[in-house]
């Protein structure tokens, strides 16, 4: 009995260490900023959708004064802007 009880307790330790690992959201969203910032500087970031370790939901903000929504993928370590789509108010 005292061989099983570590044993059963090491599986359970293991497969709770197997899940999904949380997402740094604010990590993210400075990241995806600084890129927009390098690249164009025209537009920043106000909130953030769905975030995941290689996929991002954007909304941002022109300077004009414009919205859009902005999905980015991460390619090679780097976000990329896969598409947008300007927000209209109703």
């Amino acid at each position: 009995m005292r061989n099983v009880l570590p044993f059963v307790l090491s599986l359970f330790t293991a497969c709770a260490a197997t899940g999904p690992r949380p997402v740094n959201v604010a990590s993210v969203r400075n990241e995806i900023d600084a890129t927009i910032q390098a690249e164009h500087g025209d537009r920043s970031v106000t909130s953030m959708g769905k975030v995941t370790s290689d996929h991002a939901v954007v909304y941002t903000t022109f300077a004009a004064g414009g919205r859009q929504e902005e999905t980015w993928i991460k390619v090679a370590g780097a976000w990329k802007l896969e598409k947008s789509e300007e927000l209209v108010r109703n």
